[in-house]
Order: structure tokens, then C-alpha cells, then sequence
């Protein structure tokens, strides 16, 4: 193992799984969102709120390079990507993982994913004005295009 991503819908436990998943296979764990806030300094939720999705989008797809980039410096260390939900979606994110890493989808049931986002709907500001259930229609055909699928 060196590079791999986990992507799927918010609340799939991508995080969740992979650091679990980092500890038992001794690799490093690294979290894209959490990269983001600790650049940013604010969390996603204000990045969305104060600069909107595409802005969010672009640090997010620049981050992620850096991620590789920093990989690559490091000596390509065994470790797991946890992507936010719209990751693998736009630009050519999903392309780019598949290049230089293994692809993994967090295959959860989705009425799994909505209980948990009803559980804490202030955890996912995209769904303020979404559908999550049209969200996840228009983005599982990303999902699918993974190397590989996991049901945690």
C-alpha cells in the first residue's frame, strides 16, 4: 500500500474508517478537510459561508495536490486519504487520485448516511440547501468509478 483515497457521501465515514484503518496498518492518516481548516484557520462550514463553493472547491483541489506533492518529498510513506464528499466530483480530482493512488469508495447505505446527517445536520453546510438524497443521486456515478468499493 502507499497512496490510497477514501472518497463517498458525506457522513459515509470515510474519517472514521480511515484512521481506523491507518492504526491497524501502521500508515499515516490524513484528513482533506482537516488540512483545509488548519490552513485556512476556520473551519469549512465559514470557508463555504464567507467565499462560497467554488472557492471552497478550488482550496480543495489545491490541497489535495499538495497532499500528493508532499507525499512524493516525504518518500511515498503508506498512507490513507480521507476526501470530503464532493472531492472525487469536480475538476479533475477524481482522475488525479486514480494517476497516483489506489481509489477506495466508503460504500455506506444511504439511509445509514441520513440518519447520521439528521443525527448532526450542523456537521454537512453544504445540505442548508441541498437535497442530500439528489446530492448523493448526482454523485454516486463518481463514486462508482473508484478502484475499489468498501461497505465499512
Amino acid at each position: 500500500m502507499d497512496l490510497v483515497f477514501y472518497i463517498g457521501f458525506m457522513a459515509s465515514g470515510k474519517s472514521t474508517t480511515g484512521a481506523r484503518d491507518a492504526k491497524e496498518l501502521n500508515a499515516r492518516f490524513i484528513d482533506l478537510d482537516q488540512v483545509i481548516r488548519d490552513k485556512a484557520g476556520i473551519s469549512t462550514r465559514e470557508i463555504l459561508a464567507l467565499k462560497g463553493e467554488n472557492i471552497f472547491r478550488e482550496i480543495e483541489r489545491d490541497t489535495l495536490h499538495e497532499i500528493v506533492r508532499d507525499w512524493n518529498a516525504a518518500g511515498k510513506p503508506a498512507t490513507i486519504v480521507a476526501c470530503g464528499g464532493g472531492t472525487p466530483c469536480f475538476f479533475d480530482n477524481l482522475h488525479f487520485m486514480k494517476f497516483h493512488g489506489h481509489v477506495v469508495f466508503i460504500d455506506t447505505p444511504l439511509d445509514v448516511i441520513l440518519k447520521r446527517i439528521s443525527d448532526q445536520p450542523e456537521r454537512w453546510p453544504l445540505l442548508k440547501h441541498k437535497d442530500a438524497k439528489a446530492l448523493y443521486r448526482s454523485r454516486i456515478k463518481w463514486y462508482k468509478k473508484a478502484h475499489r468499493r468498501m461497505v465499512p
